[in-house]
Formats: C-alpha cells, sequence, structure tokens
C-alpha cells in the first residue's frame, strides 16, 4: 500500500485496475447504497483526479504491463483483430463446424464458449448416436468496437460535433427568425 493513500483510497486504485471503471471501484470501496448514481460517478470522478490517487493508479499500470509484457499497440491490434473477425472462418464449407485445430487462431480467440450434445435415440444395448449440437459462443464484436472507439478517440471528437456550433453571432438570430416567418409565427 502507498503510504499517501488512505485504506479506502488504496482499495479504490486497486478495484479500479480491476473493474476498468471508476464508478464500480468507488461502489468496490466506499459504502454507497444510499448514494445516486450521479453522485457515485462525481465523487469516484474527484477521487481519480486526486494527484497522489492518479499516481498510485498509474504505478499499480506500470506494474500490471511489466508482469504481462504487453503494450497498448498489441491491445489495440487484439481489438481491431476482434472487429474484423468473420464467422465464416469457424466453419467448414458444408456448413459444418470444423475441428478447434483448423480453426485459425484469431477466430479461436473469438470464442467464449463452446458447447457440445450428443443426441441418441434408444435405451441400454439399443442406444445409437444420432448426432451432435454445438452451440458456439462468441465474444460480442459490439464490446470491442466500442473499446477501440473509445482508445482511438472516436467518442471524443462525436462529442465535440455535437456541441460545435456553426453559426455565428447575428447568423443564428437572422435564420430562427427566417424559420418563424416560414412557419407562420
Amino acid at each position: 500500500m502507498n503510504k499517501n493513500l488512505t485504506v479506502k483510497q488504496e482499495a479504490f486504485c486497486q478495484a479500479y485496475i480491476k473493474l476498468g471503471t471508476k464508478s464500480a471501484a468507488y461502489r468496490a470501496s466506499y459504502s454507497c447504497e444510499n448514494m445516486k448514481d450521479e453522485t457515485i460517478n462525481t465523487k469516484a470522478y474527484i477521487l481519480f483526479k486526486k494527484e497522489n490517487v492518479g499516481a498510485r493508479i498509474q504505478q499499480l499500470q506500470n506494474e500490471l504491463k511489466e508482469r504481462n509484457r504487453i503494450t497498448i499497440d498489441e491491445l489495440v491490434i487484439e481489438l481491431a483483430n476482434m472487429v474484423r473477425f468473420d464467422i465464416a472462418d469457424l466453419y467448414n464449407e458444408d456448413g459444418s463446424l470444423k475441428n478447434i485445430h483448423q480453426m485459425p487462431k484469431a477466430a479461436r480467440q473469438m470464442i467464449m464458449q463452446i458447447e457440445s450434445f450428443e443426441e441418441f435415440t434408444g435405451f441400454g444395448p439399443d442406444k445409437q448416436l444420432i448426432g451432435f449440437t454445438k452451440k458456439v459462443k462468441m465474444i460480442p464484436k459490439l464490446d470491442a468496437i466500442e473499446k477501440l472507439m473509445k482508445h482511438l478517440g472516436g467518442y471524443k471528437l462525436d462529442n465535440e460535433q455535437k456541441t460545435t456550433n456553426i453559426f455565428i453571432g447575428d447568423e443564428r438570430k437572422q435564420r430562427l427568425e427566417a424559420l418563424k416567418k416560414k412557419l407562420g409565427k
């Protein structure tokens, strides 16, 4: 634990590394049962912005990177591969699911879960296998797209565009007046 932090602040930092969001880390570290979401979000943001807390989070992130020997570039490449994933890579030409070892590595990495069910007819010694049902659950592609958008600043650009005022000074008033006349008001 960092000497410059309280026990709860250190817990917040650790939870932030584990959970990835300020609000979730705040909920995990502080008593929030009587707080509104907006209050939690604000308090989490203020805590996150404290110099000693931010420095500790940076230290923990650096330790995590060092332990795992992974770079941001490698993570972005993985996210980009997830976005480009084509489900056809999992199947043979006849529509049957490929053997796991025949699937490209990038396709295998998109698999979250595989369930296999054997179907039989008859009982006892007359029991015969009549088929298989295989279910493949994939990592949601939209999650990868959203993470990539956040990392590459796609949402920031979108939010800036929403707040841009394209009318300057009197031009806005003139356009409003013209619109009112057009609508007969």
